[in-house]
């Protein structure tokens, strides 16, 4: 992998570009040291700047650092260190090659110290090498595909340094997205007057990108018959053009006159289908309830415009309410004592925002504080930390921190097989999952990798599931509350019960327009 600095460094050489100096000097034998010589600890939060979902990244960084400082910052053996934060523009949304990227890294990599951020795999997968290769630290906090994590297991000693945040991977995203439709699909049969078991018809909505084409829709459409719900149609779309995603709602809601729209959006293009969607329910030519998701349906941004309002009574209002989205957080919805908090911080440097998932790059520096303070030491008068302890601490389920929406923990590397594949022990199992009321279940076969890839992000009940997520009609304003999961989903799977509800779930509303 050190050929990928060495060959990008040499040429920007010989171009008269000058890259900032790496520390000179060399760690011990056996290991790399971080060493924090200005007495603070630099992060870099890459990202693509100017956009959403970099922009949030961005934010959920600086209001931690800024919480963390004024606590004292990060305790090193008895001396505090404040956290200082680098903006890395990777220019994702029009430079999927990730060479944009690899060279904003290469300018910023040696003046860091530990890096949170990205969002699109197909440019995450390219720059990250930069940071790999320098054997620094690096939280995925925005790129959901398992094959990012795979490296990991792979090829341990070059990926160890290569951690995920948020979000779960989208073989996970999957299995929330059908226990949201099993939680509507089975309100919606009553607001229809339909039985129990009736089938229901689905088209799916997607971007033609990795994470969603070659992964969610497949997936999706395995989890729908066991559901009652029958797929019929799958259209892929463009992420940056709404010509493709508008065509799509009308051919769905024409060809197929479907129960449930399934979308998968992560850019912008979620707001032109929400708005599309919106504009064939308005004159009753659809009934279709729409549950998936949909990025830009977690913020008020998208719906503060174009004739729309968020203290309009319906039928006016955000033209995705009443769609049910997966999401992070949602207003009123405490998933932990640390949620209601970072709320309202978010909410007062947003100027009353919500946040987007990429914001959790917060939840990525308070575990990297309590890591770097568990394990650091004093080299003299300067902070320091090792690679291998600090490594193994952030693997250890024991020492998982409580986060803004759950208790984060990564996969360890696997500690047995099944089917050929590494697998997790009975023992590991129980160390990620032994959650007093909630149960699991272990079958070898069951644990595998893939899904439950080292260093990805530990799914399930009492660590993290998502929640599903409704714009409804408070009688004052519209908000964004929680729904799911939901008392009485009578759903037992290997990861527990998930008939259970976080503190502020509302009940799912199905609107008028559905039922006209």
């Amino acid at each position: 992998m050190k050929r990928t600095i060495f060959l990008i460094i040499a040429t920007l050489l010989v171009l008269g570009i000058v890259l900032p100096g790496c520390g000179t000097t060399p760690p011990p034998e056996g290991d790399v040291v971080y060493k924090f010589t200005d007495g603070k600890i630099d992060i870099g939060v890459v990202g693509d700047a100017g956009q959403a979902t970099g922009d949030m990244a961005w934010a959920g960084a600086s209001v931690a650092a800024a919480t963390i400082n004024a606590m004292g910052g990060v305790n090193i053996s008895g001396v505090a260190h404040n956290i200082s934060l680098t903006k890395i523009d990777t220019d994702e949304h029009t430079d999927l090659s990730g060479i944009t990227g690899k060279l904003a890294l290469i300018a910023n990599v040696g003046s860091c110290d530990f890096f949170v951020g990205g969002f699109r795999t197909e440019a995450v997968i390219v720059y990250r090498d930069v940071v790999m290769d320098a054997e620094k630290l690096f939280f995925n906090c925005g790129a959901a595909t398992e094959v990012l994590q795979r490296s990991v297991v792979l090829d341990y000693d070059g990926y160890r340094y290569w951690f995920k945040t948020t979000p779960y991977n989208e073989h996970f995203l999957a299995k929330s997205v059908g226990k949201m439709i099993g939680a509507v699909a089975k309100d919606l049969r009553v607001a229809l007057g339909l039985s129990p078991t009736a089938m229901l018809k689905a088209v799916i909505i997607s971007e033609d990108l990795k994470w969603a084409r070659d992964e969610q829709v497949p997936a999706i459409k395995a989890i729908l018959p066991g559901l009652n719900v029958n797929w019929t149609a799958t259209y892929l779309v463009s992420s940056t053009d709404p010509g493709p995603t508008t065509n799509a709602v009308g051919w769905a809601v024409g060809n197929w006159t479907p129960d449930i729209i399934i979308p998968l959006y992560s850019g912008t293009m979620g707001a032109v289908y929400a708005g599309t969607l919106r504009s064939y329910t308005g004159a009753n030519l659809s009934n279709a309830m729409s549950v998936g998701i949909n990025v830009y349906a977690q913020l008020k941004a998208p719906w503060t415009g174009s004739g729309t309002n968020l203290t309009s009574p319906p039928p006016g209002g955000p033209h995705c309410y009443g769609q049910v989205h997966l999401d992070t957080w949602a207003d009123g919805v405490n998933q932990t004592s640390k949620t209601a908090g970072f709320l309202a911080a978010m909410g007062a440097a947003l100027g009353g925002e919500y946040p987007l998932y990429t914001a959790a790059t917060y939840d990525a520096l308070f575990i990297l504080k309590a890591a770097v303070a568990a394990k650091g030491y004093l080299d003299g008068a300067v902070g320091a930390v090792n690679a291998t302890p600090l490594i193994a601490y952030l693997e250890d389920p024991a020492y998982s921190v409580e986060g803004t929406v759950g208790y984060g923990a990564v996969y360890p590397v696997a500690g047995t097989t099944a089917g050929g594949l590494p697998a997790l022990t009975l023992a590991q199992v129980q160390a990620l999952h032994n959650i007093a009321g909630y149960g699991y279940t272990y079958n070898a076969n069951d644990w595998k990798m893939p899904i439950h890839t080292t260093h990805d992000l530990v799914y399930g009940i009492g660590r993290q599931t998502g929640i599903g997520c409704q714009w409804q009609w408070t009688g004052a304003a519209w908000k964004k509350v929680g729904v799911w999961p939901n008392v009485g989903a009578n759903l037992t799977d290997q990861y527990g019960d998930w008939g259970f509800a976080y503190n502020g779930t509302q009940p799912i509303w199905i609107p008028p327009y559905v039922t006209d």
